[in-house]
C-alpha cells in the first residue's frame, strides 16, 4: 500500500467520521419519527427479500467458483462479493421506498438527502480519481474504483426512487384535495 493511498484512505474515515459525528448530533433534533407496525412488518419482508436474494447470488457465487470462472472473467472475487451485498442493500432500500417503509412517520428527510448527497458525490470524485489511476489489476476490474462508482449509483437510484415516490405522494395528494 503507497504511502499516499494510505494518507489519503485516513483522510477519508477521518472526515467521514466528523461528518457523521455532526450529522449525528445535529440530527437529534430534527429527526423525530418512529416506524408504525405497518412499516415494521414491511421492513422485516424487506430483510427477508434482501437476504434471499444475497444468499441466491452467493449460490450462484460458489457455483462460479467451484467452476474456476473467476479465472475468465473480467471481474475480481472482491468486486463480486461487493456487487452480492449491495443487490442485498437495493432490494431492501426499494422495497421499503415501494412500501413507504424507508422513513419512519414524523421524520425530517432532508438531513438523510443531505447525507445522501454527500456520499454521492464523495464516491463519485473517488471513483472518478480511482479510475485515472487505473481500474483494471490484473486484467481484472480493481475494486477500489470499480466499488465507489457501483456505490455512487446505488445511491443515485435511491434517490431517484425517493424522488419519484415523493412526487407520486404529492399527485395523490392534489388529486384527494381537488374531490
Amino acid at each position: 500500500m503507497s504511502t499516499s493511498y494510505a494518507t489519503g484512505l485516513a483522510f477519508g474515515i477521518v472526515t467521514a467520521l466528523i461528518i457523521f459525528a455532526l450529522i449525528w448530533k445535529f440530527s437529534k433534533k430534527s429527526i423525530k419519527g418512529s416506524f408504525d407496525e405497518r412499516q415494521e412488518l414491511v421492513r422485516g419482508r424487506g430483510y427477508r427479500y434482501a437476504c434471499f436474494t444475497m444468499l441466491g447470488l452467493l449460490v450462484i457465487d460458489l457455483l462460479i467458483e467451484s467452476l474456476d470462472a473467476f479465472e475468465t472473467l473480467p471481474v475480481s472475487r472482491t468486486l463480486g462479493i461487493f456487487v452480492i451485498i449491495l443487490a442485498g442493500v437495493m432490494v431492501y432500500a426499494l422495497y421499503c421506498i415501494k412500501n413507504d417503509s424507508y422513513f419512519g412517520v414524523g421524520t425530517d428527510t432532508r438531513t438523510y438527502r443531505a447525507v445522501m448527497w454527500i456520499v454521492i458525490v464523495c464516491n463519485a470524485i473517488s471513483g472518478i480519481t480511482g479510475l485515472k489511476d487505473g481500474a483494471m489489476e490484473d486484467g481484472k476490474l480493481a475494486f477500489g474504483p470499480c466499488a465507489s462508482l457501483l456505490f455512487c449509483l446505488a445511491f443515485v437510484i435511491i434517490m431517484i426512487s425517493l424522488s419519484i415516490k415523493q412526487r407520486n405522494l404529492a399527485k395523490e395528494e392534489a388529486a384527494e384535495d381537488d374531490m
